[in-house]
């Protein structure tokens, strides 16, 4: 069952976009996600390339289960972590350009990998309830947030840059917020102090993995522009993880289609918005209500990322699929666009 969300927003999409992107600040080539299990390798994320620039927000779009979030831990370092039962692998490069040159991640050590989520690279979550430690005060972890990147901050120093972030997040009475605790305050609110956190870090690049999801439409509108306040005033990229598509029209610049673990179209958003290329896109914008195209829209299911099909995933589901597409597809780039597909729109 498709799980992309459409429901309106409060504002009209008034976001306005860099006309040239900055400099490149990440270059993800041919990034693989695979894990053992019992029923042997199961390859969650194949073949992933984009690159990413300073100021960008590139959206990650696709169902359920596309591999959208493990794609972007993976980025963070945060496959299989310590401790976990599951043991999983992580092939390509993925490169972030850094003052002190460049970086593949995937590469890097667990030591190296901490150095990069304390400076470079920050994520928030979905749910920012479960992101908070519900017994300590805001005031303690937005502290030890600042901490992480600078060890020596003094406590006086920390809590005034705490509520500094908090009053730049738009976070009412900053100094009495850092008194409390999680339960007391809004989704809204709470994912705002989320999105102070990350800050505290001054990233290069911020991950935001469905942010607004649990939000109503109101409050989602106030987080986006907020974000997208702060993406320029400190300059850095975002990767936006979403299935809302409406999010992606109001706030990405470019916008990357996953479908069973692949990337399938990387372009920009206007191109996106108006002339989709591959089938799947099509589907998902004509999924919309209110859609008065031709194209018909997605039916059935995406197959078991255990039992994937060879040559095109999509084609079971495709209204063009044909002979050929039973056999294996590569990625066709254009400049920065790329397309997985036979039968291209």
């Amino acid at each position: 069952m498709i799980e992309l969300q459409t429901r309106p927003v409060a504002q009209p999409d008034t976001f306005s976009r860099p006309a040239r992107p900055a400099a490149e600040i990440m270059r993800v080539s041919n990034l693989g996600v695979r894990f053992a299990t019992k029923s042997g390798i199961v390859e969650v994320v194949r073949d992933a390339s984009f690159t990413l620039h300073a100021g960008e927000t590139l959206a990650l779009v696709g169902e359920s289960g596309s591999g959208k979030s493990t794609l972007a831990r993976a980025l963070n370092g945060q496959i299989c972590p310590p401790f976990t039962p599951v043991r999983g692998e992580v092939t390509g490069r993925a490169e972030v350009l850094l003052d002190r040159g460049a970086l593949d991640l995937v590469r890097a050590d667990s030591a190296t990998m901490r150095k990069v989520r304390a400076h470079d690279i920050a994520m928030i979550s979905q749910d920012a309830l479960s992101g908070l430690n519900p017994v300590l005060s805001i005031a303690w972890q937005m502290t030890e947030a600042l901490r992480v990147a600078e060890p020596r901050l003094p406590k006086a120093e920390a809590l005034a840059r705490a509520a500094a972030l908090l009053a730049d997040v738009e976070l009412p009475d900053p100094a009495g917020a850092l008194r409390r605790f999680p339960h007391q305050f809004s989704g809204g609110q709470r994912q705002r102090i989320m999105i102070a956190m990350a800050l505290a870090r001054r990233p290069r690049v911020l991950i935001a993995d469905e942010p607004t999801t649990a939000l109503d439409a109101t409050v989602q509108s106030q987080v986006l522009r907020l974000l997208k306040r702060l993406q320029r005033q400190h300059g850095m990229a975002v990767i936006f993880i979403t299935h809302d598509l409406v999010v992606v029209s109001r706030i990405a610049d470019r916008v990357a289609i996953m479908y069973a673990g692949e990337i399938v179209e990387l372009t920009d958003v206007a191109r996106f918005r108006r002339a989709p290329r591959h089938p799947y896109t099509a589907g998902l914008l004509a999924s919309r209500p209110g859609y008065g195209g031709s194209y018909p829209p997605l039916t059935g299911y995406a197959p078991s990322i255990r039992a994937l099909p060879v040559g095109c995933a999509f084609r079971s589901r495709c209204p063009r699929a044909e002979a050929a597409c039973a056999l294996p597809v590569a990625s066709a780039e254009a400049g920065r666009d790329s397309l997985r597909c036979w039968r291209p729109l």
